[in-house]
């Protein structure tokens, strides 16, 4: 898949999710807040793989937004993937080679 479609497809999906739960969430409501600016550009195309995501843990390290629990887990962690492109990155091709030794 194009990195840049799949970029829009993360963006759209985390957005949804942020959008579903900001009446009731204070958290996914700020963080929709400071990413629509973002995820604006990045619908319109502006937006290249690589970037660096400047929300990590903009809500505070230890906000429960960000545990492995949390519906937001996942999707903010899809997005992330998908706009620093860590497929292409050595860290994560090395990360993914050590996890995936004796499971093919």
């Amino acid at each position: 898949m194009d990195k840049v479609q799949n970029l829009k497809d993360k963006a759209r999906a985390f957005r949804t999710l942020l959008q579903t739960h900001d009446w009731k969430d204070t958290d996914a409501q700020l963080l929709l807040r400071w990413l629509t600016p973002l995820f604006e550009e990045i619908e319109a195309g502006l937006v290249q793989p690589p970037q660096h995501y400047q929300y990590r843990f903009a809500l505070g390290k230890d906000n429960t937004f960000y545990e492995p629990g949390s519906p937001f887990a996942e999707a903010e962690a899809q997005f992330v993937s998908a706009l620093e492109d860590w497929e292409s990155q050595e860290w994560y091709q090395k990360f993914m080679e050590k996890n995936n030794d004796g499971k093919d």
